[in-house]
């Protein structure tokens, strides 16, 4: 099965190319979830995952640039 390296806090958003912020997965899984934000459980995936949470959060307080993510906030969450 081959395997992509995938942004856990995606490209389109802001995401780092540092190894904090990439993880191995199926290329079927990251061709199906594009650019979309990741749930708290993706970002237990990383290295770092505190300083990746810190900066999912930081980006949620300017807002989203991808479609699929303006009603999201951190770890993936619906917004109210």
């Amino acid at each position: 099965m081959k395997e992509h390296r995938d942004h856990i806090k995606p490209k389109a958003e802001g995401g780092s190319d540092e190894e904090w912020n990439i993880r191995l997965i199926p290329a079927l899984e990251n061709l199906r979830k594009g650019a979309e934000m990741p749930d708290l459980e993706d970002v237990f995936d990383s290295t770092d995952p505190v300083r990746l949470a810190a900066e999912i959060d930081e980006h949620s307080l300017e807002g989203f640039s991808h479609s699929r993510n303006k009603d999201r906030g951190f770890g993936g969450l619906r917004r109210r």
